[in-house]
């Protein structure tokens, strides 16, 4: 969203607010809820690969 376009969205929300304050905090739950929901998702998908960075003492010696 650029910025004209949230100027407009915060004084609809808060123009609604005073028709119907329901609808105003229905509007701004609407907003916020995609960021929370991928940021609730987020530790799901940063679970990091297991990385070897050295090999045991075994297969070490085998490779010899």
């Amino acid at each position: 969203m650029n910025t004209a376009s949230k100027a407009f969205f915060w004084i609809f929300t808060i123009a609604l607010g005073f028709v119907n304050p329901l609808i105003s905090v229905a509007l701004v739950i609407l907003y916020y809820l995609p960021g929370i929901i991928q940021d609730m998702c987020k530790p799901c998908d940063e679970q990091p690969a297991p990385e070897m960075n050295s090999f045991s003492e075994d297969v070490l010696e085998d490779m010899k």
